[in-house]
């Protein structure tokens, strides 16, 4: 027997889980229009807030649309807009790395996505492939920022947040920023630190710091942290020199700095151009 929500959503079988809650199938049973449905069983606050922030978000471009939050029985649930594959998938299909071209076509949207969620004051704080997809259909070569339990508003009555040390780190530590590891509270340059690391990944396949051994995860978040101040950018020849000017950008921006987005969208559209890269946005898994 399939289970139906709000008498109006079916759900038909599970895609995924996360650490905040496992995502769903569903149908709309009145328009038969395919959805996502999540629904978390633990913290009753997070999806509400996650709930929130889509509400908040709602005129984006890439970001998915929320169609109903509601609770039923023991868990509350989010309906919204049904996406593609996560930028993790894509990567697995094209033999575990992009070409370059992917991965400055990617980054530039990345971007613009970043940008337009800081300007509504809200950092993402867990930018990682998996909360990276392509829309569907008509949107396929739209890419989509997902999952927000973990943002939060960076200004609060048009002032910017204080500074905070000592934190525990908040996202997934294979992507996080310096700062972050070192415990100080996230910012808008922490978002874009992580976008660094995920191009890099992307191009390279892995980061110098994956699939480290340590004996607690503590453990591990050190190691981590260590093998990235440390890294010798410039001595990877996979790597172009524009995209280690984007990591060493945003490591150097202050707290409360206001990124240059455009200054970094150029590093990334001038070595398309100097490519001789077709404009049109192309894919690796579209070929």
């Amino acid at each position: 027997m399939s289970l139906i929500i709000n008498k109006k959503y079916e759900i038909i079988e599970k895609l995924g889980e996360g650490t905040f809650g496992k995502i769903f199938l569903g149908e709309n049973i009145i328009t038969q229009e395919k959805i996502a449905v999540k629904i978390d069983e633990g913290d009753k606050t997070m999806l509400k807030n996650e709930a929130i922030l889509y509400n908040y978000l709602s005129n984006i471009s890439g970001v998915p649309k929320l169609y109903y939050y509601g609770n039923q029985g023991n868990f509350n649930y989010l309906i919204l807009e049904l996406l593609g594959k996560t930028l993790e998938d894509y990567k697995i299909e094209c033999n575990n790395k992009f070409s370059l071209q992917t991965v400055l076509a990617l980054g530039i949207q990345m971007l613009s996505r970043i940008e337009s969620i800081h300007n509504k004051g809200i950092i993402h704080r867990d930018i990682k492939p998996e909360n990276f997809m392509m829309g569907l259909n008509t949107n396929s070569k739209i890419l989509y920022l997902i999952d927000f339990g973990l943002a939060k508003l960076y200004l609060k009555n048009d002032k910017h947040i204080i500074k905070e040390t000592q934190k525990t780190l908040t996202g997934t530590a294979r992507y996080v920023s310096i700062n972050v590891h070192n415990g100080i509270s996230p910012s808008r340059r922490d978002d874009l630190e992580s976008i660094g690391y995920l191009l890099m990944y992307f191009l390279c396949g892995n980061l110098p710091w994956q699939g480290l051994k340590a004996t607690n995860k503590l453990k591990k978040q050190e190691e981590i942290a260590k093998i990235k101040k440390e890294y010798k950018f410039w001595e990877n020849n996979e790597l172009p020199g524009e995209i280690i000017l984007f990591i060493n950008y945003a490591r150097n921006l202050e707290f409360e700095e206001k990124p240059n987005y455009l200054y970094l969208k150029n590093l990334l559209l001038n070595l398309y151009k100097e490519k001789q890269y077709k404009m049109s946005e192309y894919y690796d898994w579209l070929k």
